[in-house]
């Protein structure tokens, strides 16, 4: 059995991982010292990390309505 959320948690989900992460990197890139390629890593880590989850059909997220849902988008390809 796999484990999945929802759309609508989905969202929920990604939106609070990236406001968290972004908010992580604001907070820890004064005590960098300049370094910015270490804060840059650890988004691209975080993005990465998203990706994974949504490629793995963990999260599927529809960015509130924004990207169609399954059943759209299979309608669109079969009254082509």
């Amino acid at each position: 059995m796999k484990f999945q959320l929802g759309r609508k948690l989905s969202d929920l989900f990604v939106t609070v991982y990236i406001f968290t992460t972004l908010a992580l990197r604001f907070y820890l890139e004064p005590q960098l010292n300049g370094h910015y390629l270490v804060s840059i890593g650890l988004g691209a880590f975080a993005l990465l990390f998203l990706w994974a989850l949504s490629k793995s059909k963990f999260i599927t997220p529809s960015l509130f309505g924004l990207w169609p849902g399954e059943a759209e988008e299979e309608a669109a390809m079969s009254s082509k």
